[in-house]
């Protein structure tokens, strides 16, 4: 029953791409929210523009995790094809991004079977459609599309915590979301774990990750990785949900075979051995120095004592005495 990742939505014109690269490096199960709409594209607040949402899903690496995240009106517009949003889309595909299709049934012009036709013939993303009471329908004429996933959000978007976590439903990915931020996040998690029983689930916070100008909180959202990376370390689950703080770990390196050595260096460090072996007695300066490069040498591997110098063979200089 592991969180799988921590989605954190709303990142803006003002948030450095930079910084997602090396917070993602931290915190691997965090998942990027891009916002978009066409009519609210580049406007001051959560939704960047169209340019910067083409850099961000061109140019970031592929370790950061990222989602589309696309309002009721282009929803129809990817239907239909427009130029835009079906470039962002194919970007994001393109990099094993999830999309998340945001609107309300009850309001959203959308035939349900088209939009069922264009999941299935996708399969290589995971689409998420919001589940409420208005959206019943969405998620019943989703039910056998396997690449579908579900977001609980009955608050509908208004960033409102519900008295009760919705119970994850059999044979799909549930998500959750409303009211979650770095201010109660550590309390409410336990409730999100217990509602979601054996199933895998993810969070998703969005309102309060901004700042009283409405940009989003870098900071907040670091309080929040760390409040779930902290609660992963402490879940006895086996295998153990163990949080990589890095990309590359030793285990990998070890994996790799890049820690293996092969017959150049073991007959490498034979020699390095020979020599300080067969110089041990020479009193000439200039070997005496060959023969400390060498014995350093074995040092920095690991498979020599450390280097004590013999005042008897120390270099002339090293002999001389001081003036005063």
């Amino acid at each position: 029953m592991p969180l799988t990742r921590c989605t954190l939505t709303g990142v803006d014109e003002t948030t450095p791409l930079v910084e997602l690269v090396a917070v993602s490096d931290l915190y691997p199960f965090v998942e990027w929210g891009f916002l978009y709409s066409q009519e609210r594209e580049g406007s001051r607040g959560r939704f960047p523009s169209v340019a910067r949402l083409r850099r961000a899903l061109g140019e970031l690496p592929p370790m950061v995790r990222v989602a589309l995240h696309i309002s009721s009106a282009d929803v129809v517009r990817l239907l239909d094809g427009e130029p835009v949003v079906t470039e962002l889309f194919e970007q994001t595909r393109t990099r094993g991004g999830r999309v998340q299709l945001n609107f309300d049934a009850s309001e959203a012009k959308i035939e349900l079977a088209r939009l069922r036709a264009f999941i299935v013939d996708r399969p290589d993303v995971t689409f998420i459609t919001p589940h409420n009471d208005s959206n019943a329908p969405v998620t019943e004429a989703l039910a056998d599309a396997p690449n579908r996933a579900i977001l609980f959000d009955v608050s509908l978007g208004r960033g409102l915590m519900p008295d009760v976590w919705p119970a994850a439903l059999a044979s799909v990915r549930c998500g959750y979301a409303g009211g979650l931020g770095p201010e109660k996040l550590a309390q409410v998690l336990p409730g999100i774990y217990a509602a979601a029983g054996e199933s895998d689930f993810w969070i998703d916070m969005e309102g309060r990750l901004r700042d009283p100008h409405d940009r989003f909180d870098t900071h907040a959202a670091r309080n929040c990785l760390d409040i779930v990376g902290n609660d992963l370390n402490r879940r006895p689950v086996m295998p153990p949900p163990r949080v990589r703080r890095r990309q590359c770990e030793l285990i990998d390196l070890v994996d790799s075979g890049l820690t293996r050595e092969d017959g150049a260096e073991r007959d490498f460090e034979m020699m390095l051995r020979q020599l300080v072996d067969a110089t041990r007695e020479s009193l000439d300066p200039r070997v005496s120095t060959i023969r400390r490069r060498a014995e350093n040498l074995l040092l920095l591997k690991g498979s020599a004592a450390a280097v004590r110098i013999d005042p008897a063979q120390a270099p002339a200089s090293a002999k001389r005495p001081i003036r005063h």
